[in-house]
């Protein structure tokens, strides 16, 4: 029976006899498309040693070399294409464990899900062995090297990388879909763009307070870079309880940044906000948290922006946003460890205002606001008055016609009871 090579399984099998096998022309013929190898990443101090890998792994891998771990971390951090790290421990500048703990602490996902393979020798004891694997090691090769062994190991853990890489855009697909953090639980920035500008929008069209407060955890990246990833989201994960637990109901709470937070208060006043804002960052900066024997705290700052009453035609919750992000680096830029607020008083040009916004002025005790305002209500109170007071069966139709008489002997007759009457100010005013 005639060998069957490796293209003949791939074209299928040859014709029987003496058939024609089609000719191939130089202008028909297509060019050979490049097939990707799987990139390995080989770290060892002896070139002998990375020599050696090479003449086994590099039929069916792109091999790149480092000599040392400081010279592997920047390949790893430069490189996106590594699939797989062979690594040495006992090494100069940085070593094998250094290098371990880099890849499983980092914040990118390419990197601290790469499979990394130890190559030990016999002057490795057990103990080694044991803290590699505490650091996150996926497997040991002994030297000296089984070439078979070797093979199997690179191929097995390169389709793991391949795997864990589209798992990776799968996440990033569903994430770039979902509205919830996945680390904290609260809302991510898509949820918080979305439900923003609907409390911005029913903040205008009620012409209430709302409150903005953006909040960052100071050095962050410091502590991920002495205690590793996995503390710094423990201590993301607790910030958000935190937060979770001192706001209200009515709150929107989401985690927009790395160590970044934003709260938005629909309906709080000043004070309200302020109490709010100091209470969660009094919280944070006085928890406590351990690691091992350490002891630590971490300290946040915040910028918040309230507004005492929102305008129509003036509901840009990105712009509230963008002014609240700048409150936020005025502190940073004082200090950090601090809270700066800014007020956004009414104007006169948010005149006049409809009854509904009156009577949430009126609720949050505003009596102030609500007396400035009050001459632009009495036109629109007037066309209520005039429906009570004309409704058949209307128990309160007497005291109505009392009241109207009374308003319209302040304001005059007609002009701005037939001005309210056009201008729709209060809903179901037209047409009356």
């Amino acid at each position: 029976m005639p060998s069957v090579t490796l293209m003949d399984s791939v074209q299928g099998e040859r014709p029987a006899g003496n058939a024609m096998l089609p000719t191939e022309t130089t202008t028909s013929a297509a060019p050979p498309v490049e097939l990707e190898k799987p990139v390995i990443l080989v770290v060892d101090d002896s070139a002998m040693m990375r020599r050696a890998l090479q003449r086994i792994l590099d039929e069916e891998f792109t091999i790149v070399e480092a000599r040392d771990g400081l010279e592997a971390w920047e390949i790893i951090q430069r490189e996106h294409g590594v699939q797989v790290v062979f690594t040495d421990l006992m090494m100069p500048n940085k070593n094998g464990f250094q290098l371990l703990r880099d890849i499983r602490d980092s914040v990118h996902t390419r990197i601290n899900q790469l499979p990394v393979i130890i190559l030990t020798g016999h002057e490795d004891d057990e103990t080694m062995k044991r803290r590699a694997m505490s650091l996150g090691a996926s497997d040991f090769i002994s030297k000296p090297f089984d070439p078979i062994q070797i093979l199997a190991r690179a191929r097995s853990y390169a389709q793991h990388g391949e795997t864990m890489k589209k798992l990776e855009q799968t996440r990033q697909l569903l994430a770039s879909r979902s509205t919830i953090d996945s680390l904290t639980g609260l809302g991510n920035q898509r949820y918080l763009d979305e439900h923003g500008a609907e409390l911005m929008a029913f903040a205008a069209r009620q012409n209430a307070d709302i409150s903005v407060l953006r909040l960052s955890i100071d050095k962050y990246s410091v502590l991920v870079r002495k205690a590793g990833q996995r503390v710094g989201d423990k201590v993301l994960v607790n910030v958000a309880r935190i937060i979770r637990a001192c706001a209200r109901r009515e709150d929107v709470v989401a985690r927009v940044g790395t160590a970044e937070f934003v709260v938005v208060m629909p309906g709080a006043n000043a004070k309200g906000a302020r109490k709010l804002a100091d209470r969660v960052v009094s919280l944070i900066n006085q928890t406590v948290y351990r690691l091992g024997e350490t002891r630590f705290r971490m300290t946040a700052s915040a910028g918040l922006l309230h507004s005492a009453g929102v305008a129509e035609g003036a509901s840009d919750f990105d712009a509230a946003l963008a002014r609240a992000t700048e409150l936020l680096r005025r502190a940073l830029d004082e200090g950090g460890s601090k809270l700066v607020m800014e007020t956004v008083e009414p104007t006169p040009d948010r005149l006049p205002i409809s009854l509904d916004q009156a009577l949430v002025l009126a609720r949050a005790g505003r009596q102030e606001d609500l007396h400035q305002m009050f001459p632009a209500l009495l036109p629109q109170l007037c066309v209520l008055l005039e429906a009570l007071a004309d409704a058949p069966d209307e128990p309160l139709a007497e005291p109505a016609r009392a009241l109207l008489e009374a308003v319209r002997a302040r304001l005059g007759e007609g002009a701005p009871l037939e001005e309210a009457r056009v201008s729709g100010q209060v809903p179901g005013a037209r047409g009356l």
